[in-house]
């Protein structure tokens, strides 16, 4: 049975029924259970679950899998397989295929994820970090970590602690690599490493949400309207980030965004506007989101560039979803702050 809808947003017939068709199980769950609000005892949930570890999707990962726990793939650069360690190539290395299993609806109970998650997180380094601190592969990699289930191991904990005390002092993220770079001007926080931090804290949940480093990294975004220059509001902070992307990696793009502000409670942001109205302009005339770029490469084919796409779709609606959970509440305690002030708190 469905629950009471929280929220007045309207879904139509036709765009349910896509999104449950059943030939893909996960969508089907998580369309159930986060978009439409049915319990994850109802019948039809329970029955959706079930599919999933024998679905296409994840079988197709789960069957490139090195008998020991990881994925390899050939570094499109040097030509080399990697894989069994921390590095990664194009899109099918081992951090994302936990990622995708994730996303998909899988978790440690599953032998296979277990075997591989529990090894990769065996290479974290004593400090938290995977490699060079990128921000983007250890904001990613908790995220992924808490979907499958790891939220209170010990060694998760260790890379949550590195995400709180890294915070710059602009708000943002960076890694080793471009920290040390020297220059006239002060290195900036990367778009793309402060995004995925931004996805952990989001996935760490709202006990997190009023920590100062999650709120200078909300400022980080709400300054910059999302996806824009702080310095030019008028030009997008990079091409990715106006564009619709799926799966999520280390690219930064608009859904991924709003989806995550909005969860956190921020999608009634008078400076979110431009974005939602970004957002608005790559849906077809049947209110499918349109998917603009995948990787060619991942172990994941999730359709076709330029095409319709459910899982776009689902990330869009529950993106929208999230900001109109929050528009009575904002309305009732929330004026915009100045530009360049964060809110007293979440809305």
């Amino acid at each position: 049975m469905l629950q009471e809808p929280k929220t007045a947003m309207i879904i139509s017939h036709s765009i349910k029924c896509w999104l449950l068709e059943s030939s893909d199980p996960s969508m089907c769950y998580r369309t159930y259970v986060e978009l439409l609000g049915m319990a994850a005892s109802e019948p039809e949930a329970v029955e959706a679950r079930r599919a999933i570890p024998t679905s296409a999707a994840v079988q197709q990962i789960l069957g490139r899998m090195h008998p020991e726990g990881y994925w390899e793939q050939r570094n499109p650069r040097t030509r080399a397989i990697i894989g069994d360690g921390v590095e990664y190539g194009s899109f099918a290395t081992t951090h994302f295929c936990l990622s995708y299993l994730a996303h998909l609806g899988m978790n440690r109970q599953v032998g296979q994820v277990a075997l591989a998650a529990n090894r990769y997180l065996d290479l974290m380094q004593p400090d938290g970090d995977w490699y060079m601190h990128f921000s983007c592969l250890y904001g990613y990699n908790i995220q992924t970590f808490i979907m499958l289930g790891y939220r209170d191991d010990k060694r998760l904990q260790r890379s949550i602690k590195l995400l709180v005390d890294s915070a710059r002092a602009d708000g943002g993220y960076l890694c080793d690599m471009h920290e040390t770079k020297t220059g006239k001007c002060k290195v900036k926080s990367c778009i793309r490493g402060s995004l995925k931090a931004l996805t952990a804290f989001c996935a760490l949940g709202p006990e997190y949400w009023d920590h100062p480093s999650c709120k200078r990294l909300v400022g980080y975004f709400l300054d910059r309207e999302g996806i824009y220059s702080k310095k030019d509001l008028q030009r997008p902070v990079n091409k990715d980030v106006q564009k619709m992307i799926f799966p999520f990696h280390w690219r930064s793009g608009l859904v991924e965004v709003l989806y995550t502000l909005s969860r956190m409670g921020y999608g009634m942001d008078s400076r979110l506007e431009r974005a939602w109205r970004l957002l608005n302009t790559k849906v077809d005339r049947t209110g499918r989101y349109i998917l603009e770029w995948t990787p060619t490469q991942s172990s994941w084919k999730v359709g076709k560039r330029g095409h319709p796409n459910k899982w776009m779709t689902l990330y869009a609606l529950l993106a929208m979803q999230a900001r109109e959970e929050s528009r009575g509440e904002y309305l009732e305690q929330y004026q915009p702050a100045v530009a360049g002030q964060l809110p007293t708190g979440r809305v």
